[in-house]
């Protein structure tokens, strides 16, 4: 599989068009050598999920194999309640390779002005 095949898939995934489960059975059927089975990871996902008061703003299920390769979606400059979000995405990608097991990262944070709770959950299921 060529990578503007693989991209234009991942696209697929970031604008909604498929699911991340889709979108594996996908690289699977095109002959990806980067799918989740042929990469000893199994069956893992990296889960991301952002609540903000009592809605989800972000509630990402990314196959494992896919995670490094959705990194070029995932802007660098995320900001909540207008603070930047200080999360070092290389090094998420690092731990993620490693296979560490449960939360990658934790986030809780109370705007000092409204009250607001957001948190930010990324970790490996």
């Amino acid at each position: 599989m060529s990578a503007e095949e693989r991209r234009k898939i991942l696209e697929m995934v970031a604008d909604g068009t498929v699911t991340a489960e889709e979108a594996e059975r996908l690289l699977a059927a095109a002959g990806d050598d980067q799918t989740v089975g042929r990469t000893g990871v199994g069956n893992k996902f990296l889960i991301i999920k952002v609540h903000q008061g009592d809605k989800t703003n972000v509630n990402v299920r990314l196959p494992l194999a896919l995670a490094k390769l959705a990194k070029m979606f995932i802007p660098s400059d995320i900001e909540i309640n207008g603070r930047p979000l200080d999360i070092d995405l290389d090094q998420i990608i690092n731990l993620v390779e490693t296979e560490v097991e449960g939360n990658i990262v934790e986030v809780h944070q109370v705007d000092d002005e409204t009250g607001e709770i957001t948190d930010v959950e990324i970790y490996l299921e």
